[in-house]
């Protein structure tokens, strides 16, 4: 027999979130900045994709995927320049296989 007892039930949090707001303070953070996937350190280029109501969100120009939509940290902005191989070819930028090697492969 299992028995629920709904006075130790995590109650939900009472919040209103409001997108436009949301949306507006991450144009302010992202822009003129790259990004960061979650910890990497990856640099990835700032695209703006389509939300909720005609409002856009920051997300990797690759499409690199991430869960989320940013609003638990998932997206860090960074004034590093853009790592990412294939941000760096969408974007036209010179060098683009100039990435860096994950590792050094002994002589």
């Amino acid at each position: 027999m299992v028995r629920i007892l709904s006075h130790m039930a995590t109650p939900e949090p009472d919040y209103h979130a409001d997108p436009a707001a949301f949306a507006a303070d991450q144009e302010e953070l992202f822009a003129g900045h790259n990004l960061h996937v979650g910890s990497s350190r990856v640099t990835h280029a700032v695209d703006w994709v389509p939300w909720i109501n005609g409002l856009r969100l920051p997300a990797p120009a690759c499409r690199q995927g991430f869960a989320g939509h940013g609003a638990q940290g998932e997206l860090r902005p960074t004034t590093l320049p853009v790592s990412c191989r294939r941000c760096r070819r969408l974007r036209g930028l010179h060098g683009v296989d100039e990435q860096p090697a994950l590792f050094v492969l002994p002589h």
